[in-house]
């Protein structure tokens, strides 16, 4: 259900312009996350995973074997700090669908004021109101940390999203020349955020806990997310027995007791995963800010350069709050808050030229940097719940450098065609082109849990082989914690610090215009993706193998490259899900031909 109304007229030097606007939203969660399992084999359960790594003996032959006898892998020290916490098996059991709904409402007034004919103020005032997620079935149950379980209904919303969300807006354009050649523009603004659902319903956790605040072991629909590591998976199973029981409900807010689906008490309580959303959650906002100069060189060029700015507050952030145990009778307890802060600074510059003999053309450059704890919306958690600011550093979209290239060239009509068969065939030609190259994006995400004991780029060539892609880093360079070669070392990388390889790409295309009448024409399009046919690696989260495996005989710690560990191994565009025909691809030619009218 959507309203909105919006009126506007002028007074003099002033053009007003005011609105309201209300939404109700309604979203049906029927996500099943991990509803069938989640089983984790990596080749450190069975009796081969002290074996030294071969050509035939390898980390991922090991964990074809784990899998092929059962053996799931132990969650202990190596697999939560330098395994990215992925270990063990974990599964969610119950009726997970939920039918919510979400109220906002905003109001806004704005005036643009041209003060002088030389100075333009544009200024106003925005209210937002975002409500909390809510359901009518009573089936949403939030843990709240000395309290326990609590139901969400008209009396106990999920939490309180505050209601002092005013948005001041200013902004203003000056030409300080009479030539009308040179303009300044500047800005500033409070933005607040429409609050994603996805971390509230669809987080997908890389740990055992419940993907939202609906897989809660608590009201109406329990549903129970329980976790097992190290077994085989046919012994636990001898008798007719389960890996996992089924639904178990706590009997009282605090879970101090419990029973099955049909009421019969169950001891010991098990200790469950639970998923909860702080009292203290907030509506994200920003602060953009900008400031532009922008000169006209006659009729057909532009130059235009400027600062761009931005800072996050209460931005979404997921951490285990049971990470230290203050929770004994419970397993990872994953909280939803608003304790995220993000910061981007940019220097950007720009040079058009607008049909100069037929040509039109834009070059752009950008330099930008942007830190944040976490960029992800879901499936990311802190690396320490009680130290945030462990977490801050470079974005994962980080992209320090960015340079495009786009043009337009409208070729000349021959003056030697007079027919109309010649006229149809050489005129009405055009090429165009467009070009982007960018630097490499942050590979890791999280932080990796190794220390640096040496140049990550000695001995590194990052030359493509066909057999596998490129050694992006020399995995001698690093080294987990505990290892001889670092004996009582904590890891000292920071999030995010190393990047993948970077980006180019140039586009051609030759076109051709036939009129047929006043609003008909055919065109007829030869366009060249990846003209150079440049090699393009991925680039951004996850696209550098992190997976260390030190050698479980040396035991030095020193990473090796049998598992990937620093290497490329895909292109950009199948790394991010449009293999062959994605951006940076190999070459590929397409033929088009339309009728435009």
């Amino acid at each position: 259900m959507h309203f909105t109304d919006i009126v506007s007229y002028s007074v003099g030097k002033h053009q007003f312009r005011y609105g309201a606007e209300f939404r109700h939203g309604k979203l049906n969660e029927f996500y099943h996350r991990r509803g069938t399992g989640k089983f984790v084999f990596d080749g450190s359960a069975g009796p081969w995973a002290g074996d030294p790594v071969t050509a035939t003996e390898t980390p991922l032959t090991k964990a074809l074997a784990d899998f092929l006898a059962g053996d799931v892998s132990a969650c202990d020290n190596f697999h939560t700090v330098a395994n990215n916490f992925t270990c063990g098996s974990t599964i969610a059991v119950g009726d997970p669908e939920r039918f919510v709904y979400v109220n906002a409402f905003n109001a806004y007034i704005q005036d643009s004021w041209q003060l002088t004919r030389k100075l333009n103020l544009s200024y106003g005032l925005r209210y937002e109101y975002f409500g909390p997620m809510q359901s009518d079935k009573k089936d949403i149950a939030n843990f709240v940390p000395g309290t326990g379980f609590v139901v969400q209904d008209g009396g106990h919303p999920l939490f309180n999203p505050g209601k002092n969300h005013f948005g001041p807006r200013l902004g203003f354009a000056y030409q300080p020349t009479a030539k009308s050649d040179l303009v300044v523009r500047g800005g500033f603004g409070v933005f607040y955020d429409q609050i994603n659902l996805n971390p509230f319903l669809d987080f997908r956790p890389p740990v055992a806990a419940p993907s939202g605040i609906q897989g809660n072991p608590f009201g109406a629909t329990p549903v129970s997310t329980f976790s097992r590591d190290g077994y085989n998976w046919s012994a636990v199973q001898a008798g007719n027995n389960s890996i996992f029981p089924g639904v178990v409900k706590c009997s009282n807010p605090l879970c101090t007791a419990a029973v099955d689906s049909a009421g019969n008490p169950v001891s010991p309580v098990p200790k469950f995963n639970l998923y909860s959303v702080s009292q203290n959650f907030r509506t994200p906002y920003f602060y953009n800010y900008n400031l532009q100069v922008e000169k006209s060189f006659g009729h057909s060029a532009i130059f235009q350069i400027g600062y761009v700015g931005s800072q996050g507050r209460k931005l979404n952030i997921v951490s285990n709050i049971n990470q230290g145990g203050a929770f004994p009778n419970f397993g990872n307890i994953l909280q939803l808050n608003t304790i995220g802060t993000s910061n981007y600074n940019a220097l950007q510059a720009i040079f058009r030229t607008r049909a100069w003999r037929g040509l039109s053309t834009q070059f752009a450059y950008t330099w930008a940097h942007a830190l944040d704890e976490i960029s992800e919306y879901r499936g990311q958690v802190l690396d320490d719940a009680f130290n945030l600011k462990a977490d801050y550093g470079n974005s994962d979209f980080d992209t320090r450098h960015l340079f495009t290239i786009t043009g337009t060239y409208d070729v000349p009509k021959a003056p030697w065609a007079s027919s109309a068969l010649t006229k149809r065939v050489f005129n009405d030609w055009q090429i165009s082109t467009v070009m982007n190259w960018h630097s490499g994006q942050p590979s890791d995400e999280g932080r990796l849990g190794l220390d640096l004991i040496g140049n990550r780029y000695a001995g590194i060539s990052h030359k493509f082989d066909p057999s596998f892609g490129v050694q992006w880093w020399n995995p001698a360079a690093f080294c987990s914690p505990g290892g001889s070669a670092c004996p009582g070392a904590a890891d000292n990388l920071s999030r995010n610090k190393f990047y993948g390889p970077g980006f180019g790409d140039v586009d051609l295309s030759f076109i051709k215009n036939i009129p047929i009448t006043e609003r008909v024409r055919i065109q007829l399009r030869a366009d060249f993706f990846n003209l150079l046919n440049r090699i393009n690696l991925s680039s951004g989260v996850g696209s550098v193998g992190s997976t260390c495996s030190p050698d479980p005989v040396a035991k030095t710690g020193i990473c090796t490259a049998s598992s990937g560990f620093g290497q490329v191994t895909d292109t950009i565009g199948d790394f991010n899900g449009a293999p062959a025909i994605g951006p940076g691809e190999a070459r590929n030619i397409q033929l088009v031909g339309k009728i435009i009218f």
